[in-house]
């Protein structure tokens, strides 16, 4: 596995766009994600935030999956989670995943307009 550093700065000088995120995120379904975004572009600026953010706790260059997620028992409730792919032991990915919640994350939830949330992943 190659790992590819990528500035995030130099991808996005101008107002990020939606497409240029999936140089930061893998779309799991990449035709619903890019959709999603399109319709609510407010939350690329926010999700290169966040990608930036998410490496502080789960080192650098994190691997994260963009998956739009739909509420089984409100059809009509959809948001984008992020999925941080780590192989670290649940209690210690949960511990991070908190303080990115606690140290940022919740801080930005009326910017996100409830479309947004992140979870961990494991392999």
């Amino acid at each position: 596995m190659t790992i590819q550093i990528v500035d995030t700065a130099s991808v996005f000088q101008k107002a990020p766009k939606p497409e240029a995120l999936e140089k930061l995120y893998t779309y799991r379904r990449s035709s619903e994600v890019a959709e999603f975004l399109k319709a609510n572009s407010f939350l690329v600026p926010i999700l290169v935030e966040a990608y930036n953010r998410i490496g502080d706790y789960f080192g650098l260059q994190p691997e994260v999956v963009l998956e739009v997620v739909r509420d089984p028992e409100f059809h009509k409730a959809v948001e984008i989670f992020g999925y941080v792919i780590s192989t670290l032991t649940p209690d210690e990915a949960g511990r991070r995943l908190q303080q990115f919640d606690r140290n940022w994350f919740l801080k930005q939830l009326s910017r996100t307009k409830g479309l947004l949330n992140f979870d961990v992943e494991f392999r």
